[in-house]
């Protein structure tokens, strides 16, 4: 019954509207998802649609939360895909959230270009949510992303989300609408710093930072930091041929920890 109560205070609080962004890719969440100046791999589709536009290679991944804060109830699970053409990049994108009495779904469309050098890209989003006894309703929500090469090493990133204002079901409840930019310094080949801004319509600024070492080229080591509210994140990524599996952990000083992993193939 706690456990129940607990779920609701929590999409009380951090779910006004629904479709909140939660953690999407192992590797993202460990940098206390810091991500928008990087977005270099299919989980862009979340975070920047704009890095799609810098991928090199066709990409797979598939992300599991089993048990956010130790609540089965919030689990959290999705799967990406994105590839590179002549004429740009597409991506496509599920997912679910949620358990059987709330339960959110979502499917996304990708689209990113390069042009004169600024990653630029778009999503189309089909958000549906369904609550047990009450129905289902969906709406469409678009993003918009781009990143820019500032100096060598050094990149800048923006991400509107829901730039459209869309509203869900019949009380016309708004999905969150929110902006982050963020910056990519990479010091070394194999070190990155990540800092990230976000100010969601109706809340506090939040900042995140992270961090990612690849010790060797097949083992990373990862890192961050995000507050409103405070978390501390961790992980770690392992490269072999075509395939990564990523693993991270987040810590909340009151609700307790969350395990995620991610593999992607490329």
């Amino acid at each position: 019954m706690w456990k129940i109560l607990l779920l609701v205070l929590l999409l009380a609080q951090n779910c006004p509207g629904g479709f909140e962004r939660t953690e999407m890719g192992a590797r993202a969440s460990a940098f206390g998802n810091a991500y928008v100046g990087l977005a270099d791999d299919v989980w862009a589709i979340f975070y920047n649609s704009g890095g799609l536009a810098r991928i090199k290679s066709y990409q797979v991944s598939f992300f599991y939360s089993p048990q956010p804060f130790g609540l089965s109830e919030l689990s959290n699970g999705s799967v990406a895909a994105a590839a590179p053409f002549n004429f740009g990049s597409l991506g496509f994108a599920l997912r679910k959230y949620g358990f059987e009495l709330y339960r959110e779904l979502t499917g996304t469309l990708s689209y990113a270009n390069t042009f004169k050098g600024v990653h630029l890209g778009i999503n189309i989003n089909y958000n549906s949510v369904t609550i047990k006894n009450y129905g289902s309703a969906g709406t469409v929500g678009i993003d918009a992303g781009l990143i820019v090469p500032v100096i060598q090493n050094f990149q800048w990133g923006i991400f509107i989300k829901n730039l459209n204002s869309p509203t869900i079901g019949i009380s016309k409840e708004k999905l969150p609408q929110s902006f982050t930019t963020g910056v990519a310094y990479l010091p070394m080949r194999n070190f990155t710093l990540l800092l990230d801004m976000e100010k969601e319509i109706n809340f506090d600024l939040a900042g995140r930072f992270g961090f990612e070492y690849w010790l060797i080229d097949a083992v990373a080591l990862r890192g961050g930091i995000s507050d409103v509210p405070t978390q501390f994140s961790g992980g770690v990524g392992i490269r072999y041929s075509f395939i990564q599996v990523d693993y991270a952990f987040t810590t909340h000083q009151e609700l307790g920890s969350t395990h995620c992993f991610s593999i992607t193939i490329q």
